[in-house]
């Protein structure tokens, strides 16, 4: 079996988070399944189109943002990289 590879490690969290374009249109609703410095594993809507650059908020209130690009994606799942420190 190979040896974990990623830069980071991940932490299980299963949380509600709620996708936004780079433009600030709503896309909807996600569970945050995981989280580590450098991204996240959501699930989301197989249904829902989403642009590669989203904005993805962590807090119930949606102050807490991250900027993220979509780096995989498969049937209800996507991973996303973060590509610039929290906005509040």
């Amino acid at each position: 079996m190979p040896a974990e590879q990623r830069r980071w490690r991940r932490k299980q969290i299963g949380t509600d988070g709620f996708l936004y374009a780079s433009d600030g249109r709503q896309i909807g609703p996600c569970e945050v399944r995981d989280v580590s410095e450098g991204g996240a594993m959501l699930v989301i809507s197989a249904d829902d189109e989403r642009p590669v650059e989203l904005v993805l908020s962590l807090s119930r209130n949606g102050q807490v943002r991250r900027h993220c690009r979509v780096v995989w994606q498969a049937a209800k799942h996507a991973g996303v990289r973060f590509t610039a420190t929290a906005t509040t």
